[in-house]
């Protein structure tokens, strides 16, 4: 897989823009409602309120872990597209200053 020659190419803007979508997403997350008891006129009483508030319960504790995962994944997105920009900055760097050195010589 690593020969000489082989690069390693990012796209720092698709790993930007996934931290921004999955901000995006936990944000459209915590702003829903919570469904537990919000529609128990609706079904009337009996087996299908029951069950709904079952779904709306466990919907509630999925979708707090999902809001966990996804803030953790922007995170990870957010942090890896700056520490790429970081490197891109360095290495830009020190080719600069290589090649600066390397017209010195040349001009001796």
């Amino acid at each position: 897989m690593s020969g000489e020659g082989e690069h390693t190419k990012a796209d720092l803007d698709a790993i930007k823009e996934m931290g921004t979508g999955l901000n995006n997403v936990r944000k459209a997350f915590e702003g829903l409602d919570k469904l537990k008891g919000k529609y128990r006129e609706d079904f009337g009483h009996g087996d299908l309120e029951s069950k709904f508030e079952d779904f709306a319960e466990n919907w509630e504790l999925s979708r707090e872990k999902l809001t966990e995962e996804i803030k953790a994944l922007a995170k990870i997105a957010t942090a890896a597209a700056k520490a790429y920009e970081d490197i891109d900055h360095q290495l830009a760097e020190a080719i600069r200053g290589a090649q600066k050195g390397n017209s010195r010589k040349g001009g001796n």
